[in-house]
């Protein structure tokens, strides 16, 4: 039995399926598919729908290894070739269609596998448009075209509006269900979304029964535009998963409503078979348009992490956490650029007190730890944004944001009593103190002024005695 594990999405298990269930997977899926389309179908307007199992056969190729295609290819074509059977289609053309659903996918899956993208990713934008351009837009003219065939000699319908019908249904088809498969998009508990989601699901289905009306000629015209900033909504704030959702949702809406009596662009001037064309062709264009748009968002986020993260790890000294020499330099910078009249800030240097003792004693890995709880002192006794680095071994340096004499001198003091705590490690037990120079970064004094300032009134602090804190005379600012 197939078990799958929380942190698993049901397309991610589709990887670790034997042959036999791939096999089953794809007659029941594709059937049940094949089937909801065929009861949304509504002759009076010539469909108004969408081939779900073209999405869905293209991304089973994509997502599963080439061994196992043949699996896949067979179930589809038990699947349709049975299904148009049981509906009493003549051998010719169903023989016609079950090839050219077989034909097209294969196709489509293997130019976007020869093209580089070999699991059928989203992801970046050059992904999205190998899908796109090979997979919805070029796969489905094979398809349409052995199809519409079949629909001739069987049907009598004539062989481009056969065709065309072919190739936009299988085209929508592909760009309305695989990426939901693709994206491995997860059934969340409606509980569970965000409160922008709720809100978003709830206009999305409350306005469609007034956009999927006949108001008139006008209006028909106008309104299923509307869809298109719900696309981008989901495209720019809920990912490609959302957006996938959300095509997937706007496109059966639109066929439940076509089914109900519904008639896209109805006018005088213009034959509701080709309203329904033009629906879907909105549908397309609208939905091309939303991922790409997610897909640049997507790459954009992730370009943005990326550099916070790099930008980081060049700022964070390694051992403690705190930011390194470059950390504090572009936060003194930043610091010095916003400065405010009414805003003075503080810049103290911490010096350890007979730290070197320690290493000697106790090995550097000893050091290292006294180094950490250090830091993490230093963390509790300074306020939100006031900042704490390490510049040497043992010497630190914070920068108070904002404050006047008395509060630099209890946060200085709040210092000096958490450093006279024994520090107790897997070493043992060792005993320090820290000495402190404190400098009052004045309007118009340079970072490197300020440091030096800082740096005099710690020699001084050393040479009284340490464990001490003092201020750098107002004379050698």
């Amino acid at each position: 039995m197939l078990k799958i594990s929380p942190q698993e999405s049901a397309t991610e298990s589709l990887l670790r399926l034997s042959n036999g269930h791939v096999l089953l997977i794809s007659i029941l899926a594709y059937g049940l598919l094949a089937q909801l389309a065929m009861f949304l179908n509504t002759p009076d307007t010539n469909g108004g729908t969408f081939w779900p199992g073209a999405g869905l056969s293209l991304a089973l190729l994509l997502m599963l290894p080439t061994r196992q295609w043949v699996f896949i290819i067979l179930g589809i074509a038990v699947s349709e070739f049975a299904g148009n059977s049981i509906r009493g289609y003549a051998a010719f053309g169903n023989s016609l269609w079950t090839l050219g659903n077989c034909l097209e996918p294969l196709l489509g899956a293997t130019l976007i596998r020869r093209a580089g993208n070999h699991n059928g990713e989203l992801v970046p934008t050059k992904n999205l448009l190998l899908f796109i351009g090979l997979g919805a837009l070029l796969a489905p003219m094979l398809g349409a075209t052995i199809g519409a065939i079949g629909t001739t000699q069987t049907l009598d319908v004539p062989y481009f509006q056969s065709w065309s019908k072919f190739y936009v249904g299988d085209a929508l088809g592909v760009l309305v269900f695989a990426p939901v498969l693709l994206s491995r998009a997860q059934l969340v508990p409606f509980k569970r979304w965000t409160r922008e989601q709720q809100i978003y699901a709830a206009l999305l289905i409350g306005l469609s029964p007034v956009i999927l009306h006949n108001w008139g000629p006008l209006l028909d015209l106008l309104l299923p535009y509307c869809y298109l900033p719900f696309m981008l909504w989901a495209a720019l704030r809920f990912g490609l998963r959302g957006t996938a959702f959300t095509v997937l949702t706007i496109a059966y809406l639109v066929t439940t409503a076509t089914l109900f009596g519904y008639t896209p662009f109805k006018s005088n001037f213009l034959p509701e078979v080709h309203g329904v064309t033009m629906m879907q062709i909105r549908l397309l264009i609208g939905s091309m348009t939303a991922y790409v748009v997610a897909s640049l968002t997507s790459e954009l986020l992730r370009g943005i992490s990326t550099q916070k993260r790099l930008m980081h790890q060049a700022h964070q000294d390694e051992l403690t956490g705190l930011f390194n020499r470059a950390g504090l330099n572009f936060r003194l910078d930043n610091s010095a650029q916003r400065r405010e009249t009414d805003r003075t800030p503080h810049l103290l240097i911490c010096d350890l007190d007979s730290f070197k003792p320690i290493n000697d004693q106790f090995g550097h890995l000893a050091g290292d730890e006294v180094l950490i709880e250090v830091a993490n002192r230093l963390r509790s006794c300074i306020r939100d944004g006031d900042a704490a680095a390490r510049i040497g071994g043992d010497e630190f340096v914070i920068l108070l944001d904002s404050g006047n004499r008395a509060t630099v001198d209890a946060i200085s003091n709040r210092i000096l009593d958490q450093m006279a705590s024994p520090f107790v490690g897997r070493f043992g037990t060792a005993q320090l103190s820290v000495s402190i120079g404190i400098c009052r970064w004045q309007n118009g004094m340079s970072i490197e002024s300020a440091m030096r300032a800082a740096d005099d009134a710690l020699y001084q602090a050393k040479h009284a005695g340490k464990n001490q804190s003092m201020w750098a005379l107002e004379s050698a600012l």
